[in-house]
């Protein structure tokens, strides 16, 4: 991609906000997405020689830019989806209750009903994780791996 931009996470601030530690001077403007990467890569082999053949890198969650200063921003989760909680197969006993849909936005929680604060134990995003920007390809289809290619020192995202 074009204007590639790397680099950390800076800071953890809520269960659906980070800061990350590049900003308008890297490149980064509101509305961009990143993608926050597990930083352990996963070796791929050749199930006939062994031989590694590349390796992925597992993407924990994808994020949008929703605020820029010079050498950080902060960044979201705003996936959402519908999920039904009344009736009609939502639960056993509401067979026959009306649907009740509700919105629920994706977290940065391990678990679905974790009390605020967020601690680092309960974050799927620990300070220190790589991200990278994210392509709308990878925004609109939810890829939970991408191809792992070292950066080379000096290039983007410095």
């Amino acid at each position: 991609m074009a204007n590639e931009i790397t680099g950390r996470v800076a800071q953890i601030v809520s269960d659906r906000e980070v800061v990350l530690n590049r900003g308008e001077r890297h490149g980064v403007a509101p509305g961009m997405y990143f993608k926050i990467m597990d930083p352990s890569t996963i070796d791929i082999r050749d199930p006939e020689t062994d031989e590694v053949i590349g390796s992925i890198s597992r993407i924990k969650i994808v994020l949008e830019a929703v605020e820029v200063a010079d050498s950080l921003t902060v960044a979201r989760t705003f996936r959402s989806e519908e999920v039904n909680v009344g009736g009609t197969g939502a639960l056993l006993g509401s067979i026959m209750s009306a649907p009740k849909y509700v919105r629920k936005v994706e977290t940065l929680r391990r678990g679905e009903d974790s009390p605020a604060p967020l601690s680092a134990k309960e974050s799927v995003v620990a300070i220190g994780d790589p991200f990278e920007r994210a392509s709308a390809d990878e925004v609109e289809n939810s890829r939970s791996v991408s191809l792992w290619r070292p950066t080379v020192p000096g290039e983007s995202g410095a």
